[in-house]
C-alpha cells in the first residue's frame, strides 16, 4: 500500500514522502521501518486527526491507499528547557560525535609528551600574546586544577591548516579528584586540533558555527571517553578554555571558572579601563535554566547541589550525575582584538573569582602588568607573565583568604601581532 507522510512543518504536499507500507503489520513496527528508511521522527502517527494506535494496522484504522498521513516527533507543541533535546535532535549531535576521528596513535603520543613538558609561560608571537599560568592548593588538601598552554594546535596536528590554527590556553577546575582534570587537559588540545583538521571541507578558514558544532562534539567524545577509559573515576571538571589566533579569540565555558578581558576605555587613557565577562554565565544548578533541566530529568537540588552533591550543572566526568541533567555542553563568547585598547586576558578558577569582584581582580592584575611593563623597558628584558600569575595566586590566599585552590592563566596581548 502506497502513502504519503507529512511532518508537521511542512508547508506543502511538494514535501511529501511517498512510503510502501504492509496494511497489515503493527503501527508501532510501522513507526520503527519508516524512521529508519526516511529519517523522519514517527513517534507518532495521525489520519484525519486521530493519533494511530501501536498495537493496530492500517487496515484496522480503514486508512485507504495514497492518503496522507502526519508524523510527529516526541516532544512536538511541547514546551523544552535549554538543554533538553527532542529524540531526532540527540540522534543528529550524536552524528556529529560519530564524524570525530579517533586520535591517531602519534597524536596521542605528542599530547602526552606536551602534558609532560607541564608549560607555564610561553610568548606566542604568531598570535602575539604573552601566557602564563600558575596555581596553589590553598587551604584544600590537594590540588585538583590544571592548566594549559599550547602554542599552536598544529604542533599536536601537523597536517591542520595554518587557517584552521588556534594558541589554546585553559583553566580545568578538578572536584572529588584529579583524574577527570588531568586527562581533560592532556587530550582536550589534540581532540580539537585532529577534529578541526579532519572537518570538511579540510581546506580554508572554519567557520564559526562550525567550530562551535565540531568543539561541541569534541566536549561529548571527551566525556565519552573519560567513561571507557578512566575505569572507576567517578570525580569531574570543569573547563574554561581560549582559543586565540592573530584577529580574535573565541571562549569556551563550562562550569564555574571564567574569564574576563581588561580593554580600555581610551586609546590614550592608560588607567581607564572596562572589565568585560567573556561567558554569557557560570553554570549553577540553582539557576533557573539549568535546574528545570535537572528536575525534568529526575533530579533534585538540595543546599544548592545537584542531589545533594554537586554545585556544577555543566562538567567533564561526574558520571553517576549525568542521568539527572549534568551536561557537558560549553558555551561560547567569540571578540575581535583591539590591539591598542585590549590589555589582557584573566582565567582562572572559581576559588580565584569568590575571593574578590572581578573589578578589583582585574584593577589588581592591571597594576602588576603595568609594573612588569616598565620594569621589562627599563631592563631590556621580556615581560613575566607567570610572575604575575604567583602574585595573583598568593594574594588571593593570603590576603583575600581563599578557601579552595587557587589558579589563574593570564594572556598578556600585545600590541601588535607576529
Amino acid at each position: 500500500m502506497k502513502i504519503y507522510l507529512r511532518p508537521p512543518e511542512s508547508k506543502s504536499r511538494k514535501e511529501d514522502v511517498e512510503v510502501d507500507l504492509n496494511p497489515d503489520e503493527l503501527i508501532e513496527s510501522l513507526r520503527k521501518k519508516v524512521q529508519e528508511k526516511t529519517g523522519l521522527d514517527c513517534y507518532k502517527l495521525k489520519y484525519q486527526g486521530k493519533t494511530l494506535k501501536d498495537d493496530e494496522t492500517l487496515r484496522q484504522h480503514k486508512v485507504e491507499e495514497g492518503v496522507t498521513i502526519m508524523t510527529e516527533p516526541e516532544f512536538h507543541g511541547q514546551y523544552l528547557p535549554m538543554g533538553v533535546q527532542p529524540s531526532m535532535e540527540k540522534r543528529k549531535a550524536e552524528e556529529e560525535l560519530d564524524k570525530v576521528v579517533e586520535l591517531a596513535p602519534e597524536v596521542k603520543k605528542a599530547a602526552t609528551v606536551a602534558a609532560a613538558e607541564n608549560i607555564t609561560q610561553a610568548e606566542v608571537a604568531w598570535c602575539g600574546i604573552r601566557a602564563g599560568a600558575y596555581g596553589e592548593k590553598g587551604m584544600r588538601r590537594q590540588m585538583e586544577d590544571e592548566t594549559v598552554i599550547c602554542a599552536s594546535l598544529c604542533d599536536l596536528v601537523p597536517q591542520l591548516s595554518a587557517e584552521r590554527n588556534f594558541a589554546l590556553f585553559g583553566i580545568f577546575d578538578g572536584h572529588g579528584g584529579k583524574q577527570v582534570a588531568e586527562f581533560v587537559r592532556t587530550y582536550l588540545a589534540p581532540e580539537l586540533a585532529s577534529a578541526y583538521a579532519n572537518d570538511e571541507p579540510k581546506q580554508g578558514p572554519i567557520s564559526d558555527k562550525r567550530l562551535m558544532k565540531v568543539t561541541e562534539a569534541v566536549f561529548q567524545r571527551m566525556d565519552a571517553r573519560i567513561a571507557t577509559e578512566l575505569a572507576g573515576a567517578y570525580d569531574g571538571c570543569t573547563a574554561n578554555v581560549v582559543l586565540a589566533n592573530a584577529d580574535k579569540m573565541i571562549s569556551i565555558n563550562l562550569g564555574d571558572s571564567m574569564a574576563y578581558l581588561c580593554r580600555r576605555k581610551d586609546v590614550d587613557d592608560q588607567e581607564d579601563t572596562l572589565c568585560i565577562p567573556l561567558q554569557q554565565r557560570q553554570h549553577k544548578c540553582w539557576m533557573m535554566k539549568e535546574k528545570e533541566r535537572i528536575l525534568r530529568s529526575g533530579g533534585a537540588v538540595e543546599n544548592g547541589r545537584i542531589n545533594g552533591i554537586l554545585e556544577v550543572s555543566r562538567a567533564f566526568g561526574d558520571l553517576t550525575l549525568k542521568k539527572f541533567g549534568v551536561l557537558c555542553t560549553p558555551e561560547y563568547m567569540k571578540f575581535q582584538m583591539d590591539r591598542e585598547k585590549d590589555r589582557f586576558v584573566i582565567l582562572a578558577c572559581d576559588g580565584f573569582w569568590n575571593a574578590w569582584t572581578a573589578a578589583e581582580a582585574l584593577e589588581y592584575t592591571h597594576s602588576l602588568v603595568t609594573n612588569e611593563e616598565g620594569r621589562a623597558e627599563l631592563e631590556a628584558d621580556s615581560i613575566d607573565i607567570r610572575g604575575v600569575c604567583k602574585e595573583l595566586v598568593q594574594h588571593v590566599i593570603e590576603e583575600r583568604k581563599a578557601q579552595d585552590n587557587v589558579s589563574v592563566v593570564v594572556l598578556h596581548i600585545m600590541p601588535q601581532a607576529g
